[in-house]
């Protein structure tokens, strides 16, 4: 939202969200091997998604839901 998303190092964010995933049950926790929590998963996914990891559906920065949503839900595109 901010475009300073090379501020970071988008490979150890990516593997760091991915280390936090249950991979029994699914989810995503705050650090790996803690429990997993809604919150957490959700913005865990979003998280990928702005980090464009392959596979994952592109999402809206300022609404945190899926573009064609917001396409098509609140901009009626």
């Amino acid at each position: 939202m901010i475009d300073r998303v090379h501020w970071i190092n988008k490979a150890k964010l990516v593997k760091f969200i991915l280390d936090c995933q249950d991979l029994e049950n699914g989810g995503i926790s705050d650090r790996p091997d803690d429990a997993v929590d809604i919150y957490h998963t959700y913005f865990g996914v979003a998280g990928l998604s702005l980090l464009e990891y392959r596979g994952v559906k592109a999402m809206d920065p300022a609404y945190a839901l899926p573009v064609d949503v917001v396409n098509r839900i609140i901009l009626n595109k």
